[in-house]
């Protein structure tokens, strides 16, 4: 839970919102309910190892796969000058 403390400014009783140091990472706990099939299919892959860093990395590579094809697709998308210069900058590759 992050906490926002607010005081009152002095000034012209602005609200100012202040933060006890900075946030760097926010761990953020979900709960998942597996079929048995899949928890099998897990407890197997994890083999004695961390289930919730297994579960993380798969999380991660889905949201990197995601990204790639959406860029992808942004760029199937171009047309006309953007087309021309994206064809032209891949060409330097």
């Amino acid at each position: 839970m992050l906490t926002i403390a607010r005081h009152a400014d002095n000034g012209g009783g602005r609200v100012r919102a202040s933060v006890a140091g900075s946030v760097a990472n926010v761990t953020v706990s979900i709960s998942i309910t597996l079929d048995d099939e899949l928890g099998e299919e897990l407890n197997a892959a994890v083999a004695g190892r961390n289930r919730s860093a297994l579960v993380a990395e798969a999380i991660r590579e889905y949201l990197d796969r995601r990204a790639v094809s959406a860029a992808a697709a942004w760029h199937a998308s171009l047309d006309g000058d953007d087309a021309a210069v994206f064809a032209e900058f891949n060409a330097a590759w």
